[in-house]
């Protein structure tokens, strides 16, 4: 999905009332949590890339700011996530992703074909996951990722029978415990990240502010070296502003759209549940829309 673009996500509850709706009543609402899951998730595999940069880089500042040495075992040291896990959490998004889309085709009366594609997709991403979380270093992440695997196969077996209205609803009851410890587990990466952030950010405006008042302090001090040190004090200064502009990573939202989809293929399907889940939906959805803009006025200072 391409994030750079403006994407226009329609209020559940519209697309019900309109008469837009499929005469099942999970096509629009998984539509929408498809959807807003992966502007989501694309935002955090964005996230994961940065991350280690970001750390590596402000390493090196310190170390030139304090005229410290550049080794490669300290910089090595900087890395947040090592290869392996990096690996494990970009393949976590790809299984939640699958699970959305196996969703998707199921509640859109996918052909047995289409479904079966789905569902192998979904257990592909998950053999990878496998793989991945078998080098990883977190136990915790190895334990709660990894169940998600129990999904596929039970699926799997019912689209191989064409009972695609029962792989619907078995695909969302078995996800209610697998699928939301996933989530909080990208949700406290997501929110690791931004403290991390944070911090590095603080100590960018600390070596700004020092490095131009030791300009002044000089008893040679060059107005031209005074100007490039005041002109990074304004960039950092420009950065730290934006870190309040930071969306949030929606993970959030997305664990309580998915609780309500389970909820609602658990019970009897009334029309309060189906309220609460179209509403569950919308927040999910305008949240994600928020974090997309964001993503597009940061690309496009970038480019500026």
């Amino acid at each position: 999905m391409n994030l750079t673009r403006s994407i226009m996500i329609i209020p559940v509850a519209a697309l019900l009332l309109t008469g837009c709706a499929n005469p099942s009543a999970y096509k629009d609402p998984i539509a929408a949590f498809q959807t807003a899951s992966t502007v989501v998730i694309e935002s955090a595999r964005i996230e994961y890339q940065a991350v280690n940069k970001r750390e590596l880089y402000a390493e090196i500042d310190r170390r030139v700011a304090k005229g410290e040495k550049i080794t490669l075992p300290a910089l090595e040291e900087t890395r947040l996530l090592n290869g392996d896990d990096l690996i494990a959490r970009m393949n976590s998004l790809d299984a939640l992703a699958e699970h959305g889309n196996l969703l998707f085709i199921l509640a859109n009366s996918g052909t047995p074909d289409k479904a079966k594609n789905a569902a192998n997709s979904l257990d592909d991403a998950v053999v990878r996951l496998s793989t991945a979380l078998g080098r990883a270093s977190s136990d915790e992440f190895k334990n709660k990722a990894g169940a998600i695997a129990t999904i596929a196969g039970e699926v799997t077996k019912l689209v191989l029978n064409a009972k695609i209205k029962q792989a619907l609803k078995k695909s969302i009851i078995l996800s209610e415990n697998d699928v939301p410890d996933l989530i909080k587990l990208l949700k406290n990466d997501m929110d690791m990240f931004r403290e991390r952030r944070r911090n590095i950010q603080l100590d960018a405006r600390l070596l700004a502010t020092n490095e131009y008042n030791r300009g002044i302090a000089s008893n040679s001090s060059n107005p031209e070296k005074l100007k490039k040190a005041a002109a990074e004090i304004k960039k950092v200064e420009d950065a730290w502003d934006d870190l309040f502009l930071l969306p949030d990573p929606g993970f959030e939202e997305m664990g309580i759209a998915h609780r309500k989809l389970v909820e609602y293929a658990k019970t009897s399907q009334t029309p309060q549940t189906l309220a609460e889940l179209v509403e569950a939906m919308d927040t999910f959805t305008a949240q994600a829309k928020i974090i997309a803009d964001a993503i597009k006025t940061i690309q496009q200072k970038k480019e500026n």
